[in-house]
């Protein structure tokens, strides 16, 4: 850890990234909303490329296989 959080009075939250004041850390409540942005925000490259890996994979043998498998299913009853 540097000098400089070592001092500090705040510190990130590791579930919602909000600063929390060293006094204040065990009563800290992280707010669903703010935790989700902070997911969200982590996940960031993983999201953006998902259209991508989306294209590749049903570009493949496998994928087209199971686009025709759920073009066969779709409006089957039970499945």
């Amino acid at each position: 850890m540097s000098a400089f959080f070592a001092s500090s009075r705040h510190m990130p939250c590791t579930e919602c990234g909000a600063s929390v004041s060293a006094e204040a850390q065990d009563e800290h409540v992280c707010d669903p909303e703010r935790k989700l942005d902070y997911l969200m925000f982590q996940l960031r490259e993983e999201i953006a490329s998902f259209d991508e890996i989306l294209r590749e994979y049903l570009g493949s043998a496998k994928g087209r296989f199971a686009q025709w498998v759920a073009e066969r299913d779709r409006g089957r009853p039970g499945s």
